[in-house]
C-alpha cells in the first residue's frame, strides 16, 4: 500500500512540475513587462519635457508672477515688462466743522502702469491715472543704466528728488494721505535727472521745466528749476537701520504767472478737497527756494519717521521775502511682526508679504503741522496742526484695508483766502480699500 501511494505521489509531481514552472515563468514575464512599461513611461516623460521646452523656446516671451504682479520677459532676457497698477477707493465722514463739508466716497486713484527693461541698459515706465474719468499722465520716462554700477540717467516726466514721503509710492505710504507739509513738494516735472547709489548712500538730482500739460501762451521762456536729494545710512543691519537725508529745490514761477506764486494746502483727506490754507498769489516772486531734512529709524516691525520742510519766496523790488514751513513725525508698528524692506536704490521703505495666512496688522500715529503765515511779508495763508491714528490690515501682498481718524486744528487765517470760516476744528474718519496688481 505504501509503495502504491509513493508511486501516485511521484506521478502527481511529474505532471504538476510543468505547471509550477509555467507559473514561475509567467511571474517573471509580468515583472519584465512592468519594467519595460516603466522605462517607456520615463522615456515619454523625457520626450514630453523636451517638447515643452522646445515649444517654450519658440514662444516670443514667457510670463511669470513677480512680487504679486504679472511680468512678461523674452527668452533671451533682453526685454522685460511688468504691471504696477492700483485701485484705491476712499470713503470719508467729517464731524464738528463750521463749514459745509460733504461726506462721500471716491475713486482716489485708478492707476495703470507698465514698467519695462529694454536691452541691457535701458528702462522705461508709463503710468496713467483714470480717476475722475479723466486721463492724467503720471510717470512717462526712459532711463539709461549703462554708465556704471548703480547709476541711472532719466529723461521724461517723473518725481523731483525731494522728500522721503513724496518719493514713496502711494501704494506704500503708511497713512491714506501724505502729511500736511507735502503741500510744499513739487511732485512730478518734465526734465532730466541722474541718480547714483550704494549700500549706505544715495544721491539724486534733476533739472526740470514746468508741469507736464501746463500750457503756456505768454510767449515767455518756460520756467525751470533744479532739485536734489542725498541720503545716508549711519548704521544698517538685518534688524535695524537709521536713515538721514537732506533735500533742496529751487525753481521759478510758471512763465505765465506774471511773477506770482501761491501755496495752498488741504487737510490730510481728499474726498472733501477744499483747501483751507491759501496764501493767495504773492507778487514779485523771482524764485522759490526749498530745503528739507528727513530721518527714519527702523527696528524690526517698528518705524519712526519725520521730516521738516522750509520754503522761501525770493522776491524782488525791495519786497520782503515770504517764508513758510511744516513738519511731521509718525510711528508705525506691525503687530504681526513683519518688517518693511528698505530699498537702497530709492532710499525708501517698500512692500512686504504677510508672514501669516491670516494677514498682517499695522497700527500708526502721526502728528503734522504747516504754517503759511508770514506777517512780515504780509501773507496770512493760515496754519494747521493735525493728529492722526491709523490701522492697516493686509490680507496679502496685493490687498490693503486702511482706517484713519484725524483731528485738525486751523487758525483764524485758515479761511481759504476768504472763502471759508477760519479757526475751524473738526474730526475726519476715513477708510480705504486698495488693490495692487
Amino acid at each position: 500500500m505504501k509503495k502504491l501511494i509513493f508511486k501516485i505521489f511521484i506521478l502527481f509531481a511529474f505532471f504538476l512540475s510543468p505547471l509550477v514552472s509555467a507559473a514561475s515563468n509567467q511571474d517573471e514575464a509580468i515583472r519584465l513587462l512592468e519594467e519595460q512599461v516603466r522605462k517607456i513611461n520615463e522615456q515619454l516623460a523625457e520626450m514630453k519635457a523636451e517638447k515643452s521646452k522646445e515649444a517654450e523656446e519658440k514662444l516670443p516671451m514667457k510670463s511669470s508672477a513677480e512680487n504679486g504682479t504679472l511680468a512678461f520677459a523674452t527668452n533671451d532676457g533682453q526685454f522685460k515688462w511688468h504691471f504696477d497698477s492700483r485701485v484705491q477707493i476712499d470713503a470719508a465722514s467729517y464731524s464738528g466743522s463750521e463749514n459745509n463739508l460733504s461726506n462721500g466716497i471716491e475713486a482716489r486713484r485708478v492707476r495703470f502702469a507698465l514698467k519695462g527693461k529694454l536691452w541691457d541698459d535701458w528702462k522705461a515706465e508709463l503710468d496713467l491715472d483714470f480717476a475722475d474719468n479723466e486721463v492724467d499722465i503720471k510717470d512717462a520716462w526712459m532711463a539709461y543704466t549703462g554708465l556704471g554700477k548703480n547709476t541711472e540717467i532719466k529723461i521724461g516726466n517723473f518725481k523731483s528728488p525731494f522728500s522721503l514721503e513724496e518719493v514713496t509710492s502711494s501704494r506704500m505710504v503708511t497713512f491714506m494721505e501724505r502729511a500736511l507739509p507735502n503741500s510744499f513738494v513739487l511732485g512730478r516735472r518734465l526734465g532730466a535727472g541722474i541718480t547714483k547709489y550704494d549700500d549706505k548712500w544715495r544721491i539724486s538730482g534733476s533739472l526740470f521745466g514746468q508741469e507736464l500739460g501746463d500750457l503756456d501762451e505768454s510767449e515767455n521762456d518756460e520756467s525751470w528749476g533744479y532739485a536734489g536729494r542725498f541720503n545716508y545710512l549711519p548704521f544698517h543691519n538685518e534688524e535695524s537701520l537709521w536713515l538721514v537725508g537732506v533735500s533742496y529745490a529751487s525753481y521759478e514761477p510758471n512763465a505765465d504767472a506774471d511773477d506770482k506764486f501761491r501755496f495752498r494746502a488741504r487737510p490730510e483727506t481728499h474726498v472733501e478737497g477744499e483747501r483751507f490754507l491759501n496764501t493767495g498769489k504773492v507778487k514779485f516772486v523771482d524764485k522759490v527756494n526749498q530745503y528739507g531734512i528727513e530721518t527714519a529709524y527702523q527696528n524690526g516691525p517698528l518705524i519712526i519717521q519725520g521730516e521738516y520742510i522750509n520754503t522761501e519766496l525770493d522776491r524782488f523790488d525791495g519786497n520782503a521775502n515770504a517764508s513758510y514751513d511744516g513738519w511731521y513725525t509718525f510711528a508705525s508698528y506691525m503687530l504681526t511682526g513683519e518688517k518693511r524692506p528698505y530699498s537702497a536704490s530709492d532710499a525708501e521703505f517698500g512692500v512686504f508679504t504677510p508672514t501669516k495666512p491670516s494677514g498682517a496688522w499695522e497700527i500708526a500715529v502721526r502728528a503734522s503741522s504747516i504754517d503759511l503765515n508770514d506777517f512780515n511779508a504780509g501773507v496770512e495763508g493760515g496754519s494747521a496742526d493735525e493728529f492722526t491714528l491709523g490701522v492697516n490690515y493686509y490680507p496679502n501682498r496685493n490687498l490693503r484695508f486702511m482706517l484713519n481718524y484725524s483731528r485738525i486744528d486751523h487758525d483764524e487765517f485758515a479761511d481759504g483766502d476768504g472763502d471759508f470760516i477760519g479757526n475751524d476744528d473738526y474730526g475726519i474718519l476715513q477708510a480705504r480699500f486698495q488693490v495692487v496688481f
